[in-house]
Formats: structure tokens, C-alpha cells, sequence
């Protein structure tokens, strides 16, 4: 009878999971200061690559913060919950919406100026209504986004039946005025996260993050809502499937 041979996992990946114990057991408290590469090369006889790529999984799972000149912060003792979604047509859109909780925080009428009209891609001198507040999943106590909802002047009489809708305001804001959405165009882009957001978010300034903004048309051929979401790095996966017309 032939034995199945065991694989020993890279060293890399031995230092990452005794640190990630170590981490969980609260050796290295949150909010602490890491031990240094060279400390840890030092501690366990490996190399630089080895260490480096140990401290990148650890912070790419959320545990840590490596900040060139800052040193390595404890972001958590375990990784934190991350959202996941998959789209594969426009209605898949409205999945987010349905899991997600909107958590109003701003509401006002704005005309747009040079600088917010580029970001959005929408018209200099338009009006505008902005809703903007954080996104939770139904378990998670840390919010997944803080999301700008713009919708065109011909539809804010929305604001007035949006209260307590479970569905997209996309969905609430066609259904009312009668029409369909014809076309939505994503665009997901990696930033750093602006200061005014991270309190809110529960995550440092300047971290990584992806910004996702998502326009869309009406079968008229009017963009009518434009949203913005600034998700941090650690909270956010989606997955796309592409398959091949036969």
C-alpha cells in the first residue's frame, strides 16, 4: 500500500501562522507596535524574503499596518469579516443592495463644480441629490462602505418614499418614474482612504482601499443615479465570471 507524501509548507507560510497564533493569543496587543523584520529574522533564523512575505499575508489579512517610516502597527488580533459578492448581470446588482443596510448619515440638494463633476462624470452645473452614509452587512459590526448616492434633479421627489425601503434606490427611483434601467457602467479604482471617511469607517487614514463608482442610465438614455463607495481593502471581495458564447 503506498503512503500519500505529506507537502511541508513553505517557511513563509510556518512563520505567518505561528505569528497569526501569536497574534491571536494577544502576545502583540492591538494597537501595538510589531516586531521589526530585522527583529524577527534575528528571533527565528530566517531570511528577509521569508519574513517579507510572512508580514505581507498577515497584512493582507487585516492583522497588521506597514507604513514605510511608521513601523508595523496590530490592527487585530483575527482577521476581520470581509463582504463578498458576484455579479454577472444588472440585476445582480440589487443583491448588494438586499444584504447590505444603508445607514443615512448626510442628505442635501448640490450643484456640481469641476472637481466632484470629473469624479462622477456627470454634467459641471447639474443638480444633484446627495444621500451619503455607511453600508453594513446584516452580521457585521464594522461598516463594509461609506457610499455617495447622487440621483439627477428630475427624480429627487424620490427623497420623500426612499424611508425604510429595503430595495436599491436605483430600483425604488425607475420604478416610480417609470422607466428601466437600460445600462450600468462600474469602475473600481485603488486609493488611498481619505481622511474624513476612516473614522467613520473604523480604519487608518491613508490606508488601502478601493474606491467603486457606478453610473446609471435609464431606457431613455438619461443617467439618472451615480454612486460612490469607498470600501477599505480588508472588507471588501468580489468575484467576476466570465464565460465563453458558444
Amino acid at each position: 500500500m503506498s503512503k500519500t507524501r505529506r507537502t511541508k509548507p513553505p517557511l513563509y507560510q510556518e512563520l505567518h501562522d505561528r505569528l497569526a497564533a501569536d497574534l491571536a493569543a494577544g502576545v502583540y496587543p492591538v494597537g501595538s507596535r510589531f516586531p521589526t523584520e530585522q527583529e524577527l529574522c534575528a528571533r527565528h533564523g530566517l531570511g528577509r524574503h521569508t519574513v517579507r512575505e510572512a508580514l505581507r499575508l498577515l497584512q493582507e489579512a487585516g492583522l497588521l499596518s506597514r507604513q514605510a517610516g511608521a513601523g508595523t502597527v496590530v490592527l487585530a488580533g483575527t482577521p476581520p469579516e470581509t463582504y463578498s459578492y458576484r455579479i454577472d448581470s444588472i440585476d445582480d446588482l440589487t443583491e448588494y443592495a438586499r444584504v447590505t443596510i444603508f445607514d443615512k448619515k448626510q442628505e442635501g440638494v448640490l450643484t456640481l463644480r469641476d472637481k466632484l463633476a470629473e469624479t462622477l462624470g456627470a454634467e459641471k452645473g447639474s443638480r444633484w441629490l446627495r444621500l451619503a452614509g455607511l453600508r453594513h452587512t446584516q452580521n457585521d459590526e464594522l461598516p463594509v462602505a461609506w457610499t455617495d448616492i447622487y440621483i439627477a434633479e428630475p427624480y429627487i421627489a424620490v427623497r420623500d418614499s426612499i424611508g425604510g425601503v429595503s430595495r436599491a434606490i436605483y430600483q425604488k427611483t425607475s420604478e416610480q418614474f417609470g422607466f428601466s434601467i437600460a445600462r450600468v457602467e462600474r469602475r473600481i479604482m485603488a486609493v488611498a482612504m481619505p481622511a474624513d471617511l476612516a473614522a467613520e469607517l473604523s480604519c487608518e487614514p491613508g490606508a488601502p482601499a478601493l474606491m467603486e463608482r457606478r453610473r446609471y442610465w435609464s431606457d431613455r438614455g438619461e443617467l439618472f443615479e451615480i454612486t460612490l463607495s469607498f470600501h477599505p481593502g480588508d472588507r471588501f471581495h468580489q468575484t467576476i465570471l466570465l464565460e465563453r458564447e458558444t
